[in-house]
């Protein structure tokens, strides 16, 4: 075990190295996933690793954070996605609120709004670079002011997301390699999203499932 997880950091170490030799992509060049099919990437999506804009200590990280990617409108191709998470010692989930992506049918989506009732427009290039749609999805953003699809963001933020609260180890180690090598994130700079038995997605179903009850319940005492 002790040897996998030397291997493991050494990877880590050559390829944070090589990012930083390596020259930023524009969003006019990037390659993002051919023939993106909408309806299959639809769904839960847990986060297992993203790319901050500054360092998050331990209490402020979001655990068990998920994200729930709904089809609002099949002639626009807006996205509604809710989503939850919790912070260390906490036992609640919390609402992340609703964001509002333009898909346009593509891979190269906009993220137009983090918050549906807010009118601030944001307009961040938000591509699917990678996924399979059943274990992975690799997304890429910029968060800069004053980009320009012709030049490589000053600001990126990036987001792993899968089906499940955990990735293979070889899945992982393969994503690595592209966010190191084509996207030139250094790889030290990820923080991982912890996942424990509080899932907040469960907790959203049983939600669900009590208001349900509680409706039959209802409906049963008045007829």
């Amino acid at each position: 075990m002790k040897c996998f997880l030397f291997i493991g950091y050494f990877v880590l170490v050559i390829h944070s190295v090589n990012s930083l030799n390596c020259i930023k992509p524009s969003f006019e060049n990037l390659t993002v996933q051919l023939d993106f099919n909408l309806n299959k990437f639809l769904g839960i999506w847990y986060e297992i690793k993203w790319l901050p804009g500054e360092p998050h200590s331990e209490s402020e990280i979001w655990r068990n954070f998920y994200q729930s990617f709904q089809l609002e409108n099949s002639s626009t191709y807006s996205l509604l996605v809710p989503g939850k998470a919790s912070i260390l010692n906490q036992e609640e989930c919390f609402s992340i609120g609703t964001w509002v992506i333009i898909a346009n049918n593509s891979a190269k989506m906009v993220l137009e709004k983090k918050d549906i009732s807010t009118a601030q427009l944001l307009n961040w290039p938000y591509y699917i670079v990678k996924t399979d749609y059943e274990h992975y999805a690799l997304i890429y953003a910029c968060t800069s002011a004053n980009y320009t699809h012709t030049d490589p963001c000053e600001d990126p933020i990036l987001w792993l997301f899968s089906r499940t609260t955990s990735l293979s180890n070889d899945l992982s180690i393969e994503l690595d390699k592209y966010m190191a090598n084509t996207l030139c994130i250094n790889l030290t700079e990820l923080e991982i999203t912890p996942h424990d038995s509080k899932s907040c997605y469960s907790s959203s179903s049983n939600t669900c499932v009590m208001n349900l009850i509680l409706f039959v319940v209802l409906f049963l005492l008045y007829i």
